[in-house]
């Protein structure tokens, strides 16, 4: 398995995958608007995505939105989206990926990867065998303009 940084230039490999993803939480299928918002992450230096791939197929992604706390007065990172198609090894992928996150984060000299996953996107024993450890102090109010 490889692990690598999604460009612009291999993105036709991501979007299956990614159009899987949305499949899988509900969203419908549209390829050149998911094309487009994946390109314009990249393009504009809005997320990191990397993708696992096996066999030169694409079998799992993380994507990393980059956050500032003035508080911290540092960058921290926001794990917004994780994905792994169904193979056999799909906890070894959901770890790799996790890993190859927390490395970017130190590699950017950042103390902090939070992960604000809807119930059962993965399973909360992944999650804390990552180190990761629930906040219930946290919460967010969220409102929709149009």
């Amino acid at each position: 398995m490889k692990i690598f940084k999604a460009e612009q230039w291999n993105l036709e490999l991501l979007l299956p995958l990614f159009e899987s993803y949305r499949r899988a939480h509900g969203m419908p299928e549209n390829p050149e608007r998911t094309l487009a918002f994946l390109n314009n992450r990249i393009r504009f230096s809005e997320s990191i995505i990397f993708i696992a791939t096996d066999k030169g197929r694409a079998v799992g992604f993380i994507q990393l939105y980059p956050r500032l706390s003035a508080l911290r007065l540092q960058r921290y990172w926001q794990l917004t989206d994780i994905f792994v198609a169904e193979p056999a090894n799909k906890p070894e992928i959901y770890s790799a990926l996790i890993g190859k996150a927390k490395e970017f984060v130190c590699f950017t000299q950042s103390k902090r990867l939070v992960a604000e996953q809807e119930p059962g996107v993965v399973q909360q024993e992944l999650w804390e065998g990552q180190g990761f450890k629930l906040n219930p102090q946290k919460s967010f109010f969220e409102l929709s303009l149009g």
